[in-house]
């Protein structure tokens, strides 16, 4: 003790390093003590961090150093430490000098503590020695040890070691040892979002099944505690006055830091939003902050300040809700959970669970939208965590609309249609009435199409729906929007519909009677007119879809049932009644095979868009052989297709015609006559001819009147000129009508071919007189504008028939002659000249006008020759009221036909043939009817005259 003494202060500086090197913290303590007048405080400080190992345990020299900052100086408990100072005694002063004033003695003050000049020497030692401790050893706890027990020293003290070292100590020692941690120096240098990022970057790292992330724990416990110190130790950087003038500048700096990790949270959620969920749901705020008890009950964050935090940090979890794309329902489920702690931060009345039924479910009861002028942008995510965002804002108004879109976003993911909070806000905020209205149809076409949904499911879908489109306000829109909820920009009438339709494609036909058909509250929202058309289109959809016509199967069967369902309800409707003959007629075509252009086989749709269904017919007679037979058949798809009128069976606001009796009756009779010409037709392209003479002589004989003959009531009809034709499709029948009876009358085929077995007669005979009926047939129906075509066709079969007869009279008179040759006393030939037939028109042509009356006299002057018989008793005395026809012998020359053409015999003049009884009728309608249509007298009037 004695020696130190002896030491000059150059020679007790050295000395000190010495100890200092060693760690002979006893030695330096006395030697301290004793030389108090040549060590400064500082200059001890400074030999301590500069030549003091790091790693020696501060519990060592804690109490040393605590002698020194107390100024009570006095020797240490332990005096067996060695007070040797021989190294230093020997030097002389001056060299003392020297080697003392080159000490590379280290500034108390760390580099990045320079601006710190307010500090005492030794705050800025326990700081900078902390720092060399970290960087020498990265044994934290040291610095701890070191610190800890001098925090009450100084307040800056306190606040950097609860803001730089508490947050390491408890991400390296406490909450994940495991990991690796920043430097001290370099924790201290990072700012903002890189500190906010440092700190929680071990949330986002990925985990085993086993280690769960606990994001409270590190808000708590590292980030409150670096936040809080950031913003002490920014405010006492200046001084009182300072203060003062720029708080506010300095308030909106701390500010940044807690906007930094709101803006974590924020930016977060996207990716991760069950961490953020957990922080949000355990983490209080910025008031519960864990300072470990070093605070001693300092308030780091004042009432009006903490009160602004707390307000941002509940706009930060809205923001967060509304920025997750996941539309899966645990996320909508999260939401609610945060939703939830809303409330409980702010003092609301916690929403309703998930699972609470409809009649509990929340409702619009906001005087006025908030939303109005909103448009989109306020969910950007520059815009969502502004101040003055409508949607964020953390007040009553826009707690309860995230509220309605949360629950909305549940009912949604219930309905099968899951969709995220933020998708839910956009359909509000859009405004697009397309939209909603495909959304509503989505949602209806999965529910109806999916897995069969019972009637009380149904009942609950309806309703939730509905709450869907007001929320379950009592008022409705405000003018633009119909409805409060996220389908209100849908008319109320379009809900009910669309929901209507749903109800019918599902199947549920009682279930929609119930509801808008039986209940007259709902009429009022839909009326039955509308009832009607959503059903008929129903209907048509079904139908239109449907791949094959038969009605128990597919889409055929689908539209049978719902017109079955609700004919009872529509039963007076034409509509109705014209959808029932078209699903008749699609069925009965179903039988038969039918395949349209390039091979497309046929389906109920083409008999819709078809504005002339009948035009189908004969393709399917060309299809299926011996179809024609099947008449009775036909006629009825044809008389049900023309009462449907499908091309217009859709047409909305005007009833296109009234179903009475008497307009069915003509339609029917309209399609009969088509089709039967059809089915002539058909017969003679499979050279049947029997049956299309069956059809044109049974099925296309002319309305006949008891006073007036068949021929001059129909021409008188058929040729007057007041007849107006305003059916378009009855025009069309009588012209193939009489089309096909000419088409019969020219047809030529083989005997053997058709259906005859006479014995007697001669079949070609017999096949020209069925020739030239079915031509008097069409003589009958045809216009008179194509009587000249029919009459050409007539003049053939007379020519032929002339031909034939000719040839059989004069094969039996060659047989009577060479018969009578064999008679003894035999007469020769007598030959008996028959007048040409030219003669008979170039007569009659003296004595009537030239033109279409003309070719019609002489056509008349030609059936004459065949109705000889029937004319005989009264024509053969007089020719008053007649038309000269050639003579007798012309007439002698129809006379040598067989017998067998004759009923009852030539013999016998009261009874005539059946080819004269249709001559006969024949020329008495031209005779009557074709003159007088064309302006000229008859052969009869001149001679009155």
């Amino acid at each position: 003790m004695a020696e130190l003494e002896k030491l000059s202060a150059p020679q007790c500086v050295l000395l000190a390093v010495q100890y200092a090197t060693e760690s002979n913290i006893p030695a330096l303590w006395a030697l301290t003590t004793l030389r108090e007048q040549d060590l400064e405080l500082e200059q001890i400080l400074r030999i301590l961090l500069t030549f003091l190992p790091e790693s020696t345990d501060p519990s060592h020299y804690i109490g040393y150093l605590n002698d020194l900052v107390t100024d009570a100086r006095s020797f240490p408990e332990d005096q067996s430490a060695s007070w040797d100072s021989s190294s230093v005694g020997e030097l002389s002063n001056s060299q003392a000098r020297k080697r003392a004033h080159k000490l590379p003695l280290l500034s108390l003050t760390h580099p990045l503590y320079r601006g710190e000049t307010s500090l005492d020497a030794f705050t800025l030692f326990l700081i900078h020695r902390s720092h060399r401790i970290d960087a020498e050893t990265g044994i934290l706890s040291l610095v701890a040890e070191l610190v800890a027990p001098f925090l009450h020293h100084s307040d800056y003290l306190r606040i950097w070691f609860i803001s730089s070292v508490l947050p390491l100590l408890r991400l390296g020692y406490e909450y994940y040892p495991q990991n690796p941690i920043p430097s001290l120096e370099t924790f201290v240098r990072l700012k903002g979002e890189r500190a906010i990022e440092s700190q929680l970057s071990s949330l986002r790292q990925p985990r085993s099944d086993k280690e769960t992330k606990n994001p409270a724990l590190l808000l708590r416990g590292v980030v409150g505690p670096w936040m809080c110190g950031a913003n002490e130790r920014k405010r006492r950087k200046l001084d009182v006055e300072h203060r003062r003038r720029s708080s506010g500048a300095q308030r909106g700096r701390a500010q940044d830091d807690w906007e930094c990790l709101f803006s974590w949270m924020v930016r977060t959620s996207k990716e991760d939003f069950a961490l953020v969920a957990s922080a949000i749901t355990e983490w209080d705020g910025p008031e519960d902050i864990d300072l470990g008890g070093f605070d001693e009950g300092h308030v780091y964050i004042d009432e009006d300040y903490q009160r602004l935090l707390e307000l941002r940090y509940a706009q930060a979890a809205m923001a967060s809700v509304y920025l997750v794309e996941n539309n899966v329902l645990t996320s909508v489920q999260t939401s609610h959970s945060i939703l939830s702690r809303l409330n409980t931060l702010l003092n609301f009345d916690p929403p309703q669970s998930l699972n609470a039924g409809l009649e509990s479910l929340p409702s619009y009861d906001l005087s006025s939208p908030i939303l109005q002028d909103s448009t989109t942008t306020v969910l950007q995510d520059e815009h969502i965590m502004e101040l003055d965002n409508p949607i964020t804002q953390p007040d009553r108004k826009a707690i309860r609309l995230l509220e309605l879109f949360v629950f909305s976003a549940c009912l949604l993911a219930s309905l099968q249609h899951p969709m995220s909070v933020r998708d839910v806000a956009r359909l509000y905020l859009r405004n697009d009435h397309s939209e909603q209205l495909t959304l509503l149809q989505k949602i209806l076409h999965l529910l109806s199409s999916g897995p069969k949904l019972d009637i009380e499911q149904w009942k609950a879908t309806r309703s939730t729906l509905l709450w869907l489109w007001n929320w379950g306000a009592r008022s409705r829109g405000d003018g633009v929007r119909h409805g409060q909820g996220i389908l209100g920009f849908v008319e109320e009438k379009r809900v009910h519909v669309e929901i209507f339709k749903a109800l019918l494609e599902s199947g549920h036909y009682v279930l929609a009677s119930q509801t808008y058909i039986e209940d007259s509250a709902q009429q009022r929202i839909l009326p039955l007119a509308d009832v009607e058309g959503v059903i008929l289109e129903s209907v048509m959809h079904c139908y239109d879809n449907a791949s094959n016509g038969n009605r128990t199967r597919g889409g055929m069967k689908r539209a049978s049932d719902i017109i079955a369902a609700f004919v009872p309800h529509f039963s007076s409707s034409t509509r109705f009644q014209r959808f029932q003959a078209l699903l008749s007629a699609t069925h009965k075509m179903s039988y038969y095979s039918l395949i349209l252009q390039h091979g497309v086989p046929f389906q109920p749709v083409n008999i819709r868009v078809n504005p002339d269904p009948l035009s189908l017919l004969p393709k399917l007679l060309s299809q299926n052989e011996k179809s024609y037979t099947h008449l009775d058949d036909l006629i009825s798809i044809g008389q049900d297709l023309v009462i449907a009128m499908p091309s217009t069976l859709m047409d909305e606001g005007v009833d296109v015609i009234q179903l009475d009796p008497t307009t069915i009756q003509k339609k029917k009779s309209a399609a009969e006559r088509r089709v039967i010409g059809m089915a002539i037709e058909a017969a003679l392209q499979e050279d049947d001819f029997e049956t299309a003479y069956s059809y044109v002589v049974n099925r296309l004989s002319p309305p006949s009147s008891p006073l007036v003959s068949p021929a001059a009531s129909m021409s008188s009809r058929r040729f007057s000129l007041d007849s107006n034709h305003s059916a378009k499709h009855s025009d069309e029948a009588e012209d193939i009508a009489w089309r096909a009876a000419l088409t019969a009358g020219r047809h030529e085929s083989s005997p053997a071919t058709s259906a005859w077995s006479g014995v007697a007669a001669r079949s070609d005979l017999r096949r020209l007189e069925q020739r030239m009926e079915l031509l008097s047939r069409a003589l009958l129906l045809a216009p008179p504008s194509h009587l000249e075509e029919v009459l050409g066709v007539w003049q053939q079969c007379e020519g032929e028939m002339t031909k034939l007869l000719a040839e059989e009279a004069a094969e039996e008179e060659r047989h009577n002659t060479i018969a009578d040759q064999r008679l003894p006393g035999a007469f020769a030939n007598e030959t008996v000249t028959v007048q040409p037939r030219r003669e008979v028109g170039r007569g009659a042509a003296e004595e009537a006008p030239m033109g279409l009356f003309d070719v019609a006299r002489g056509a008349a002057a030609a059936f004459s020759k065949s109705a000889f018989p029937l004319r005989g008793t009264n024509v053969s005395t007089s020719r008053t009221g007649s038309i000269d026809l050639g003579g007798s012998q012309g007439r002698l020359s129809m006379d040598h036909g067989s017998d067998s053409e004759s009923i009852g015999g030539a013999e016998d003049g009261n009874k005539v043939r059946k080819r004269d009884m249709v001559a006969s009728a024949v020329t008495g309608g031209l005779a009557s009817g074709i003159g007088w249509v064309l302006g000229a007298k008859p052969i009869q009037d001149h001679e009155r005259e």
